[in-house]
């Protein structure tokens, strides 16, 4: 069985190497895209957007401090609108994923010109 993956990169794995800036759980996209056997899978991670991840680090410390976050006061998006990582209760990750395995992606690496994106806001 062959699973199509989209290629992320650490930043020590890239040409300028990592820098001090680099934060530990950053990672880059790319747009490098390979098929590769399911075997070949050592463990699953999940990348969130930068904002995705302050979420989830925010929610991650709340519970270790065994703080509650207060509801929002704004109301809520329609569920038709709401993508899974803006969910309240972060579905996008299983309850019980390590947090070793939670990163975020908010640079594009592109592999043939060996150089940093970060894309327009």
């Amino acid at each position: 069985m062959m699973v199509s993956l989209v290629w992320y990169y650490r930043p020590e794995h890239t040409e300028r190497g990592r820098q001090p800036a680099d934060a530990p759980d950053e990672v880059f996209a790319s747009r490098h895209r390979d098929a590769n056997s399911v075997a070949c899978i050592e463990d699953k991670c999940y990348v969130l957007t930068f904002n995705e991840y302050c979420r989830y680090k925010k929610r991650l410390k709340a519970a270790e401090e065994g703080v509650t976050i207060a509801p929002s006061i704004v109301p809520a998006l329609p569920a038709s609108e709401v993508s899974p990582a803006l969910a309240p209760n972060d579905t996008k990750l299983p309850p019980s994923v390590s947090p070793e395995l939670v990163l975020f992606c908010r640079k594009i690496y592109d592999f043939r010109s060996k150089k940093i994106h970060v894309p327009n806001k």
